[in-house]
């Protein structure tokens, strides 16, 4: 059996070099160095291009959606709300749309584009000003899911799934 894999193995390398040396009808060999680094390199500027277009678009998406959602957030009369800033005594900057109560605060101008928006913690329970030390429940069960944000996820998991399809067919093209 060893002996017939070897065998195998060296028919194969031999049938592959002879396409380098047999001749097509026109003159030409059936397969070149040439030729294989042509169609690699076009492969290749092919895949590039594509790649360097969906990378585009996909920032070009992000920074639209970005300001997007910061508009919606800040409202449409971004302009017109103040946002304080002020840092505490560990050097931590705080940004709110009320001013420091403890302290100094400074009016700060900020850009759509240069906003992270993060959830606000609670912290309430921190300084002992908490409404009750005893979570209060409900008889009813609690809603624990939206259905319309259930809704929307499952709209944004098929769009996800179209995008995806759409561009392994897209490289499928490229590369046939």
């Amino acid at each position: 059996m060893k002996y017939f894999t070897y065998l195998a193995i060296s028919i194969m390398v031999v049938a592959v070099l002879s396409l380098f040396y047999l001749k097509q009808p026109n003159g030409q060999s059936w397969l070149s160095t040439s030729v294989i680094t042509s169609e690699t390199q076009q492969l290749k500027d092919k895949f590039v291009s594509f790649t360097h277009t969906t990378y585009t678009q996909a920032v070009t998406g992000v920074s639209r959606t970005a300001a997007h959602v910061i508009g919606k957030l800040l409202g449409d009369s971004a302009g017109s709300k103040t946002i304080y800033k002020w840092q505490d005594d560990y050097g931590v900057w705080h940004f709110s749309d009320t001013p420091n109560p403890n302290g100094l605060s400074v009016e700060a101008q900020l850009s759509p584009t240069e906003v992270n928006v993060m959830v606000a913690e609670d912290t309430a329970i921190l300084s002992g000003s908490a409404k009750s030390s005893t979570p209060q429940h409900s008889s009813a069960s609690p809603a624990v899911y939206d259905p319309s944000a259930i809704k929307k996820l499952f709209e944004d998991a098929e769009k996800a799934q179209q995008k995806l399809q759409q561009r392994s067919q897209e490289l499928n093209d490229l590369i046939h």
